[in-house]
Parts: C-alpha cells; structure tokens; sequence
C-alpha cells in the first residue's frame, strides 16, 4: 500500500506545495468581491419597488 504524503494535512499545505495557493486565493477573493456585489445590487433593486 503506498503512503499518501497529504494524508493528515490540510488543504492549504497541499496547495502551497504545489504552487498554486496564491492563486487559489486571488480567485476566491475575486469571487467573494462579485458574489457580495451580486447580494447587494439585489437588496438595492428589491428596494426601489
């Protein structure tokens, strides 16, 4: 049975070790920016009415 190296580790070790964190991370932000905007222009429009 082979060793699996990220048993026991999270998801971020896993990321950072394979390069990817950074921009796993400006993704999600970006994502989280227009998701809040996408909430807030509904809540502005539900408004008007």
């Amino acid at each position: 049975m082979k060793n699996n190296k990220y048993i026991g580790s999270n998801f971020d070790d896993f990321l950072k070790e394979e390069g990817m964190l950074e921009e796993i991370e400006e993704i999600v932000a970006k994502r989280i920016s227009l998701f809040q905007s996408a909430i807030s222009n509904e809540s502005l429009e539900s408004s008007k009415s």
